[in-house]
């Protein structure tokens, strides 16, 4: 049997894993610090985007996902991630603070995941016409509901344009500087 790891050892593999996280315009716009058995994850303003993302809120979204790697990572050890989002109103780049108190082993669903997060690659076509599998839509409601957050799809073709639209229209401002 092998020793266990150190709260250094996690540190590193949970940062090795979070880097891979999907952002915007492929930023990377985190930094960690480490305390023991707590991980701090900050957004790196350096690495912001003022003119394509003037409030950020893409640079949050990036760091979001290194969240959610950090908490998968921290799944895959079996360690069960004590999440707090925006734990200091003093200090508005830090974005969450993460420990790592117990232990549960991690499920068949949380190692197929993880073993997903190093192959991620973007992708700007189409998505497969294929309809998607029974239940997804429900698991992934779920999955946002218990982070906190809703899922709203966009099914209705007009709406749908309507959102097409106002990308498009946020990409052109945004090129145009305004």
């Amino acid at each position: 049997m092998s020793e266990p790891m150190t709260a250094e050892e996690i540190v590193r593999y949970i940062v090795a894993e979070a880097v891979w996280a999907p952002s915007v315009h492929n930023t990377q716009p985190w930094r960690f610090t480490a305390d023991g058995q707590q991980i701090s994850l900050y957004a790196d303003a350096d690495r912001g985007l003022p003119v394509a993302d003037p409030d950020g809120r893409e640079m949050m979204i990036s760091c979001g996902a290194a969240l959610f790697n950090v908490r998968l990572a921290l799944r895959s050890l079996g360690y069960i991630p004590e999440t707090r989002v925006l734990p200091d109103p003093g200090q508005p780049t830090l974005v969450a603070r993460v420990s790592w108190p117990q232990r549960a082993a991690a499920d068949e669903f949380e190692r197929r995941l993880l073993s997903q997060v190093r192959l991620r690659r973007t992708h700007r076509g189409a998505f497969d016409p294929e309809p998607l599998p029974p239940g997804l839509l429900a698991a992934l409601r779920g999955s946002a509901a218990r982070d906190g957050a809703a899922l709203r799809l966009v099914a209705d073709d007009g709406r749908r344009a309507a959102l097409a639209a106002a990308v498009q229209n946020s990409g052109t401002r945004t090129a145009a500087g305004r």
